[in-house]
C-alpha cells in the first residue's frame, strides 16, 4: 500500500519532491518486508562472517536495526571484495555487504524505488518491477520486425565502478529532499571496500552486488534514456536497455548516430566500452542479454523474418558448466546420479530463460551433451570395483528428461513466425 502510494503521487507531480521519508524506512513493517527479501535471496556473508542462517532470531535482529535506524547511529560497513569469472575470461569485483546492511539497503530501495519507477522511460527494463529480460528481447523483436535493421550493440564500461558520486547524489536529489534518506544513501556509496583485510575508499561508484546498486544505477542511466529520447535525429532509432547493456536500432546507418551517443555519455562522466561496442545489422546479427539475433529473407514465407536463439556464449556457458559437474573429479565425493540431479536443476533454469525463443535447435543439443557427460562420468564410475554389487541391486535410470518445447509468443508487432 505505501509504495502504491508513493508511485501514484510520483506519478501526478513529476516536479514533486518527497521530503519525509526516512520514517517510513525505519518502520517495522517495511524492514520485516526488507529481511524476507534479503533471506530469501540467500547470498553469502559480508566482512562480519555473518551469514543469515547464523541469525537465530529475526525480530530481535529487525529491532535492533530499527533502533540504529530512529536513534541515527547505524553505519554501514565496508563490503567485502569477491572476484567472480566473467564469460570473456577477465574477472568482476563484486561487494558484498553484511546482512544487516542488505536489510537497511533493501528497505531503502522499497521506500524510494516507486518514486523513481514513476519517471523511468519505457525503453528500460534491468531490474525493475514487472519487467524481465524478456521484456526486452520482445522490444528489440518487435523493433526489427518494424523494418529497424542497423543497431548500435553498446556497452558501458565499467559502469557500476565509474558512476560519479555527486551527479548520482544529485539525481536522488531531484525528486529526494529528506536529507536523513540522502546521508543514508550516500553512507552507503563511501562504505568503502575491504579486500583481505585491506580497507580501500571509492572515489566513484556503486558496489555491485548491493540490493540498491541496480537501483541507483537506473536512476543515473535514466538519464542516458531521456536525452536520446528528446535529441533530434535524422534517422528513426530506439534505444533498449537492461541496466547498462543496451541496443539501439535504426531504420538508416547508424554511424552517425555515434557522435551524439558518446556525447550523452560524456556528459554522464561515462565511456562506452571499445571492446564491446559495435555497429552491425541484423543481417549480420548481434547478441543480447544471452539471445542472438538475426533477420533474413525467408524463401518459404517469401519476406524478411527475425530470428533469435541461445547465443553461442550461452551454450558455451551452459556446457561447461555441465563439464564442471560431470568431472570424472567429482567421482570421489559423488556418484553420476548426484550430477544428474545437480545438471537437471541448471538446465531447467536455462531451458525457462530461453524457452522464449527459436530455441528448439539449441535444446537438443545442450540435452545431448549432458546425457553424453553423465553417461561418460558413469562409464568411469562403474568401472570402480566397489560400485559392482550397488549396480546389481539398484539401477537407476540415468536418462535426461526432454527439454520443453520452444515458445514463440506474440509481440505487440504481430507473429514472430
Amino acid at each position: 500500500m505505501l509504495r502504491e502510494t508513493l508511485y501514484l503521487a510520483a506519478k501526478a507531480d513529476r516536479n514533486r519532491r518527497f521530503h519525509a521519508l526516512y520514517d517510513k524506512v525505519c518502520r517495522n513493517d517495511i524492514l520485516k518486508e526488507a529481511w524476507n527479501t534479503v533471506e530469501r535471496n540467500g547470498g553469502t556473508h559480508g566482512i562480519d562472517n555473518v551469514r543469515i542462517l547464523d541469525i537465530e532470531n529475526s525480530e530481535e535482529f529487525i529491532q535492533s536495526i530499527a533502533q540504529e535506524l530512529k536513534q541515527h547511529t547505524y553505519r554501514p560497513s565496508p563490503v567485502r571484495k569477491v572476484l567472480i569469472p566473467k564469460s570473456n575470461g577477465k574477472m568482476r569485483a563484486l561487494g558484498i555487504p553484511t546482512v544487516k546492511d542488505r536489510v537497511v539497503q533493501t528497505a531503502v530501495k522499497l521506500v524510494v524505488e516507486p518514486v523513481f519507477e514513476s519517471d523511468f522511460e519505457d525503453c528500460s527494463f534491468g531490474f525493475r518491477p514487472d519487467r524481465s529480460a524478456h521484456d526486452a528481447v520482445d522490444g528489440v523483436v518487435k523493433y526489427l520486425n518494424f523494418g529497424c535493421e542497423h543497431i548500435i550493440d553498446a556497452d558501458i564500461s565499467g559502469c557500476f565502478d565509474n558512476i560519479p558520486k555527486h551527479p548520482l547524489m544529485m539525481s536522488v536529489a531531484r525528486r529526494i529532499v529528506d536529507g536523513s534518506t540522502l546521508a543514508l544513501i550516500r553512507s552507503f556509496l563511501d562504505a568503502g571496500i575491504m579486500d583481505n583485510n585491506e580497507f580501500s575508499d571509492t572515489a566513484a561508484g556503486t558496489p555491485q552486488g548491493s540490493p540498491i546498486s541496480p537501483l541507483l544505477a537506473n536512476i543515473y542511466l535514466d538519464q542516458l534514456d531521456k536525452r536520446w529520447k528528446s535529441a533530434q535525429h535524422t534517422t528513426e532509432t530506439h534505444l533498449i536497455r537492461y541496466c547498462d547493456d543496451f541496443v539501439i536500432l535504426g531504420m538508416g546507418n547508424m554511424e552517425k548516430e555515434m557522435e551524439p551517443l558518446r556525447e550523452i555519455m560524456g556528459e554522464l562522466q561515462l565511456q562506452l566500452s571499445e571492446e564491446k561496442t559495435r555497429l552491425t545489422t541484423a543481417e549480420q546479427g548481434f547478441d543480447f542479454l544471452g539471445f542472438h539475433f538475426v533477420r533474413h529473407y525467408s524463401r518459404s514465407r517469401r519476406k524478411r523474418v527475425t530470428r533469435w536463439i541461445p547465443s553461442k556464449r550461452a551454450r558455451t556457458r551452459i556446457k561447461e558448466n555441465i563439464r564442471q559437474k560431470t568431472d570424472k573429479s567429482n567421482l570421489a565425493t559423488s556418484s553420476p546420479y548426484d550430477a544428474k540431479e545437480a545438471v537437471t536443476r541448471t538446465l531447467t533454469g536455462w531451458y525457462q530463460y530461453f524457452r522464449h525463443s527459436m530455441s528448439t535447435e539449441a535444446f537438443t543439443e545442450i540435452h545431448d551433451y549432458a546425457e553424453l557427460s553423465i553417461g561418460r562420468m558413469f562409464s568411469r564410475w562403474k568401472q570402480r570395483k566397489h560400485i559392482g554389487r550397488r549396480l546389481k541391486r539398484e539401477q537407476h535410470d540415468l536418462t535426461l528428461d526432454r527439454p520443453p518445447p520452444a515458445m514463440i509468443y506474440r509481440t505487440r508487432a504481430g507473429a514472430v513466425r
